[in-house]
């Protein structure tokens, strides 16, 4: 991709006049030709930075070099860090110029020669041994003899002065110390170019009352014509601008959209333009998007980053201040307490008052009103914290727009990069369009890749966003490479996690989205069965069966109750199968609700079947099956998840699912001497239990449930 930054370099010809100063050079360098006086003459250029002093020269140069009597000297003050040097090269630079003029013209100068002789005789000065200041040469004398040099060739002597405030005070001082003593040579004019405003602020201080006034006075005194710099016409400069950033857009290859480029225009237009005031600030945007996009291309909002540099640019400390406080700008002002414990809504809406009140202060009305108006549409949290206009549903469609009000994509704007386990979205959308073509192992190797740059949390994240525009055969094979690769997904095992915020979840959630999007219910039904067998992991298989099921009634769910339950039995065959000789409850003990109440419902016999022939051949698994019922628990002192007590409600709802008599029977078989070794034990806060105190507990609460019964019989 090629990427040329726009050169701030100043035009020269008339050709590359946007701005219509080349007339008013013109008349400049025509009113010096024609000028009869021969007294020596200063015009001050008067312009702000950027505003086009160079160009204005050059035209001003282009235009007196048609005419044979104009000798030009362009004395560039940068170069010289000392008024000795200065001066030095100053005379230097007439003295060579004088010299070359003397030798094409000799056969005409024979008076000036006869008198002063050749130029070294005339000059009479070792530039090279110059002091600090002109006191040490004859300066009159040596006035006299240029005068004198200019009198008689007919020659005008035009000096050409630049970038005056861009030098420091002292340097200043100096050049115009030079230009004051210089100054009156015959048919000689000096052009300086600066802004008027710098220049007498720092060499105010020399004079008078030390004030930007004095330096005013001090100017005057020495520039005879001071002319300020027509201003550009703004719809030149828009055009001008509007040109750059094409350039910018162009060689970025990025394409807007018509109502991309309509916004853009709209803000830029609305917030952008009345600050726009030179040449120089357009190049300088034009050279900020030259440098962003290419490195945000895909990454971030298009027009949002247009729009975040434009403010760079043109509001310069309300851009420090977005950087830096971003917690004015991208979080809610719709309850207390959005960033700081002690600190509510009120005092956050003044403090960010209070801060754009200061920022503003040297901004117009229009200009605050119009900086502002940028602030709300880049962060809409604005329009709750001014206009009650509260965001509830904004920052999934900011994420998804990769809004710079969005949490997840603030930073990206002012770091130019995908910060270190983010996700590129170049990245994320090429895995997503590759997918209708891709098979499903391929998709599952492109999500490795993707995993070792960004975290699964982040990445299904990222996909979540996505779920309302996926068609149907995108949606099964992501779903089917998600559930392959389900395994390296991180869960939360916390106690009070809840089970819904980990990668693993939220990647089913995702799924039985996508599933529940499909309007053929025929295929989604047949695709849900899918996921129920191999080479889906089975605990990840019982997950999407969970969201299958969380409707509060049938009219909620995706699938019938006939449905349910086939999708019901294939997982329990596969449980089944996956299990072997290991009891089902041993293998499976996060899912066995789910497993054994539906098999009880709709195949009872079955079921009973199953559980006399594992409590007949292994009846020491009644100890496995009391733990799996048993709840977990944890504690401010005891942190670590552990077992609890077997209550009252655990035991009721068991026997729900087997004979309670067959548990007590198996118990008593296998453990009976142990358990009557020690009273029963229930625990309050200590992580003391045991497998062995977990079936006294049984034990305490079949005994009371036999004692209710009794004398009813």
């Amino acid at each position: 991709m090629k990427q040329n930054f726009s050169s701030d370099k100043p035009v020269e010809n008339e050709s590359q006049d946007r701005f219509q100063r080349y007339n008013f050079s013109k008349r400049i360098a025509e009113t010096i030709q024609k000028r009869e006086s021969p007294d020596g003459i200063v015009i001050g250029i008067y312009g702000a930075w950027g505003e086009g002093k160079t160009s204005v020269q050059n035209f001003i140069e282009q235009e007196l070099k048609t005419d044979d009597t104009i000798l030009i000297i362009k004395l560039n003050p940068w170069r010289y860090n000392d008024e000795d040097t200065l001066i030095r090269n100053f005379l230097k630079k007439i003295a060579d110029l004088l010299g070359k003029e003397l030798e094409k013209r000799k056969n005409k100068l024979g008076n000036f020669i006869e008198k002063y002789g050749a130029l070294g005789g005339f000059v009479g000065v070792d530039f090279t041994q110059i002091g600090k200041s002109l006191s040490e040469i004859d300066l009159e004398d040596w006035k006299n003899k240029i005068d004198d040099f200019l009198k008689e060739s007919t020659s005008k002597l035009v000096i050409f002065v630049d970038d005056i405030d861009r030098l420091d005070k002292q340097e200043i001082y100096s050049l115009f110390r030079l230009v004051k003593l210089t100054g009156d040579f015959s048919n000689t004019t000096y052009i300086l170019s600066f802004d008027e405003i710098m220049v007498a602020s720092a060499i105010g201080e020399r004079f008078g009352a030390g004030n930007e006034l004095s330096g005013q006075n001090f100017l005057e005194k020495i520039i005879q014509v001071p002319l300020k710099i027509p201003q550009a016409q703004i719809s030149a400069l828009k055009t001008y601008c509007f040109e750059l950033v094409d350039k910018a857009i162009d060689e970025s290859e990025i394409k807007l959209s018509q109502s991309e480029e309509q916004r853009f225009v709209y803000q830029f237009t609305e917030s952008v333009l009345l600050r726009l005031k030179t040449p120089r600030l357009a190049v300088r945007y034009g050279n900020s998007l030259s440098f962003a996009l290419p490195l945000l291309k895909g990454e971030v909002n298009h027009i949002d980053l247009m729009l975040i540099e434009a403010l760079k640019i043109f509001y310069p400390r309300h851009y420090e201040f977005v950087k830096l406080n971003s917690n004015y700008f991208i979080t809610s002002y719709s309850s207390e307490n959005t960033y700081g414990v002690e600190q509510n809504v009120k005092d956050k809406k003044d403090e960010l008052t209070q801060h754009l009140d200061i920022l503003a202060t040297d901004l117009s009305k229009k200009e605050k009103s119009s900086v502002l108006s940028l602030l709300k549409f880049l962060f809409p949290r604005l329009n709750e914290a001014f206009h009650n206009r509260f965001q509830h549903e904004g920052e999934k469609n900011w994420f998804k727009e990769k809004r710079i009000v969005s949490t997840d994509y603030f930073k990206r704007y002012f770091s130019y990069t995908v910060i270190d386990g983010e996700i590129s979205d170049v990245i994320f959308d090429d895995f997503v369009n590759s997918i209708k073509t891709l098979e499903i192992d391929n998709i599952a190797d492109k999500l490795d890749s993707i995993l070792t740059e960004t975290s699964a949390d982040i990445f299904i994240f990222k996909l979540r966003s996505y779920e309302e525009d996926l068609d149907w055969t995108t949606s099964k094979k992501l779903s089917l490479a998600l559930c392959i690769k389900s395994g390296v997904f991180p869960t939360n095992d916390s106690f009070f996690g809840f089970g819904y915020d980990d990668a693993k979840s939220q990647s089913s959630i995702f799924i039985f989205q996508l599933l529940k999007r499909h309007l053929i219910i025929e295929e989604t039904f047949e695709f849900a069965k899918l996921l129920m067998e191999n080479p889906v992991p089975i605990d990840f298989s019982f997950l999407i069966n969970k969201w299958f099921r969380n409707g509060r009634s049938e009219t909620e769910n995706i699938f019938s109750e006939e449905q349910n339950i086939e999708i019901a039995r294939i997982l329990r065959e596969r449980a089944l199968s996956e299990a072997g000789e290991t009891p089902i409850f041993e293998k499976h003990p996060k899912n066995i609700t789910f497993l054994l109440s539906t098999w009880l419902l709709f195949d009872d016999i079955g079921y009973k079947e199953y559980l006399n022939q594992i409590f007949s051949k292994q009846p020491n698994k009644v100890k496995e099956l009391l733990i799996t019922f048993t709840p977990s628990a944890t504690s401010t002192s005891n942190p670590e998840i552990h077992k609890s007590n077997f209550t009252k409600e655990q035991y009721n709802y068991i026997k729900t699912l087997i004979d309670k008599n067959l548990i007590h029977e198996k118990i008593r078989q296998i453990y009976g001497e142990e358990i009557d070794k020690k009273e029963v034990e229930y625990i309050e806060f200590e992580n003391k239990q045991t497998d062995i105190n977990i079936m006294r507990q049984f034990e305490d609460w079949f005994e009371k449930d036999t004692e209710e019964i009794e004398p009813a019989e």
